[in-house]
Parts: C-alpha cells; structure tokens; sequence
C-alpha cells in the first residue's frame, strides 16, 4: 500500500469527501499521519536520573517536521534532530501547540545552550539557535528535566553518524 499523499491528491480527497466535514478532516488525519511520522527510529536514552524515549530526527524532512502538530509530549518523550555535522542548526516553533524545552548539544555530547520556547504566534515565527555550532538539538517536554548547559549525555555517543 502506497501511503505516500501530494498535495493535489489531498485536494481530490477534500473535494470528495466534503472538506469542510469532520469525517473528512478525520479521514485526512489518518492518511497523513503515517506520511508525517516517517518512521523515524526511536531511541532510549538515560538522562541524569531519568530514562526517555527520543524519536530520531536523522533526514532533513524529518528535522524540517519536528514535534509540529503534536498535541502532546509526555515528560519522558521527545525528539533528538540529528545533524551530519555541526553547525549553526535553527530551529522555530512553527505549527506547536505545545511548548517545548529546547537543547543544543555539540560533538562531544556537551549541552551548550537551552531555551524554553513557546508555540508561535507571529508571522513570520522567529527562529532560535545556540552560541556555537551543534551537531544535535534535542526536544523535550516542558517539564524539568536533570539536564543544564554544560552537561554531558554520554547516552548519545552510540548514534549512528
């Protein structure tokens, strides 16, 4: 089954199913959902004294999509965009309705900078990034996590990459 959805297919599907609909926004919601997930690796990952689940970010879709659209982040969950290189790697909070703690890690796993970002009102949204380039930026919940500027992840030094 070819779950792959342009964008004039999504325009047919509106058109037939009555795009105004709730059965039909449901219907879009199903089908763009496995598009939008892209199976993206998942990864345990021990933090200080906590343990979380990271979806990897690794293809530029992937880290172009982020957490946008998720109504929800649990405490333990969240997202690592991985880069081939480090960098000057933005990132925005375009289409969250959630707010996030943002983390910028470089290539020897140190955290360099965090920021706590809420969703985008503004047109255009701003973008963030950290003082010095990263090689990872990674997404949490807007909890308190054991994780600080200067910190080092040793639970990532097994990425692939």
């Amino acid at each position: 089954m070819n779950l792959s959805v342009n964008n004039s297919h999504l325009s047919f599907l509106i058109a037939q199913i009555g795009g105004g609909t709730l059965l039909g926004l449901f219907f879009l919601f199903l089908l763009a959902t496995p598009v939008m997930g892209a199976r993206a690796k998942i990864i345990d990952v021990a933090i200080g004294s906590n343990n979380y689940r990271l979806e990897l970010a690794q293809t530029p879709e992937q880290r172009r999509l982020g957490l946008m659209y998720r109504r929800q982040l649990e405490p333990d969950r969240g997202m690592l965009l991985v880069y081939g290189e480090s960098g000057d790697h933005r990132i925005w909070m375009k289409n969250m309705s959630i707010p996030l703690r943002v983390y910028w890690i470089d290539n020897n796993f140190e955290v360099i900078k965090m920021l706590r970002l809420e969703p985008c009102v503004e047109d255009p949204c701003p973008s963030y990034s950290s003082p010095r380039p990263s090689r990872y930026v990674l997404e949490l919940s807007d909890d308190d996590h054991d994780l600080a500027p200067g910190d080092r992840i040793e639970g990532l030094s097994d990425l692939p990459g």
